[in-house]
């Protein structure tokens, strides 16, 4: 139950902060490109404090690494809200983005600790708990921007409630431990012999399905705003389907891959990302003024997202060759580069030619990640139960 709240706080934080970014981009007078560069704070911030995760883990413990870098998130959770310049803003996402890094990384590390200990498959759970977190999160953000709370208010009661949700977990979480992998012999064959390959294969997945996460969580609401004239309250609405969606998704995750396998299901999930980004292009090109189809295709676009990064997570936790924790920083460093670049690579390309060319670069993203899935299962084989969808 503990690692459940610690996911969900974690889902929780970005999600409220997503619906309102137009007010505060709208407050500081900056546009898009600007925006985008002020973003890739939170890129920025986790690249640099994810090698330090694992260190903290090895040192001190999943434990005490996640409610330091959880408490440190919540309560610079305001300090967005109150940036007077783009560079300041900058300064407070940099800040979180290195808190969520080191709560990200040991939080799939407890993780992957209770799932030794319980012998079982829980990580998909876990991650179900972060998806609930962001709808939670992305409801509340949106309510907020619809009813025009300030949002510096807003932020400090969202912190405040999580850090007194965290603080009352907190002794439930696995002390210092080595967290070692589940089953160090289970692998065998292609993967065993070349952990590196199929690391670097797990890495452009999640370097491109952060591109896929970001958009949504980053660039949805702005988008709603500018090209489909949506309201304050209702811009959030995309994001809070997206979310919705990979809720949806995750909580039948373990299941769906243990039937058909991790990498059919890597294909599957990102050809669906693919077609509904495809599907807002397709709408964008006609100005249709539709927002509820768009709604729906960002739901569709968060069911196909929702396996990538739990596959990843597992296949990476239980590589033969490297330890667990080593091999999720890695994948999680990786994931953070595609946090840093995307946020200024989409604020930049917008300025200069529209949201229709990222639409159609997310597609294509979806496109290359299926195509990946589909070589590792041919390259790196896998038995279902072994390597489940379990983060």
């Amino acid at each position: 139950m503990s690692v459940i709240v610690v996911f969900f706080v974690n889902g929780a934080v970005f999600a409220n902060w997503a619906p309102r970014i137009p007010e505060i981009q709208n407050s500081l007078s900056i546009d898009v490109a600007t925006l985008g560069l002020a973003l890739t704070g939170i890129g920025l911030g986790g690249l640099a404090a994810a090698p330090i995760a694992a260190v903290m883990v090895r040192r001190f413990g999943s434990r005490w690494a996640i409610l330091a870098s959880g408490l440190l998130l919540c309560a610079a959770f305001v300090l967005p809200a109150v940036a007077a310049s783009w560079w300041t803003l900058l300064a407070a996402l940099v800040l979180l983005g290195g808190a969520d890094a080191v709560m990200d990384i040991s939080m799939n590390a407890q993780g992957v600790l209770v799932e030794e200990r319980a012998g079982k498959s829980l990580l998909s759970s876990f991650h179900a708990a972060w998806s609930v977190g962001a709808v939670v999160g992305g409801v509340t953000g949106a309510a907020a921007a619809g009813a025009r709370v300030p949002v510096a208010l807003h932020f400090a009661v969202v912190g405040v409630v999580l850090i007194l949700a965290l603080s009352a977990v907190g002794r439930g979480l696995l002390g210092p431990a080595r967290v070692g992998r589940a089953h160090e012999n289970q692998v065998a064959g292609p993967v065993a012999a070349r952990p590196t390959a199929a690391l670097a294969l797990l890495g452009a997945v999640v370097l491109l399905a952060g591109l896929m996460e970001d958009f949504p969580q980053s660039w949805s609401a702005v988008y709603m705003t500018t090209e489909e004239g949506a309201g304050p309250g209702s811009a959030g609405m995309a994001f809070v389907a997206f979310s919705a969606a990979m809720l949806v998704g995750r909580l039948v995750g373990d299941r769906v891959v243990d039937q058909f396998g991790p990498s059919t299901v890597l294909t599957g999930g990102a050809s669906l990302v693919a077609l509904a980004f495809l599907a807002i292009l397709g709408l964008s090109l006609l100005a249709a003024d539709l927002p509820v189809l768009v709604i729906g295709a960002f739901a569709v676009a968060g069911l196909g997202a929702s396996p990538l990064f739990p596959i990843v997570f597992s296949l990476a936790g239980r590589l033969a060759g490297v330890s667990s924790a080593a091999a999720i920083s890695i994948v999680s460093l990786v994931s953070r580069i595609g946090f840093l670049l995307a946020p200024l690579a989409v604020g930049r390309v917008v300025d200069a030619s529209g949201f229709g060319s990222v639409l159609g670069a997310i597609a294509a993203a979806g496109i290359v990640v299926a195509v990946i899935g589909w070589f590792y299962g041919r390259k790196f084989p896998v038995g279902s139960r072994s390597h489940s969808a379990s983060g």
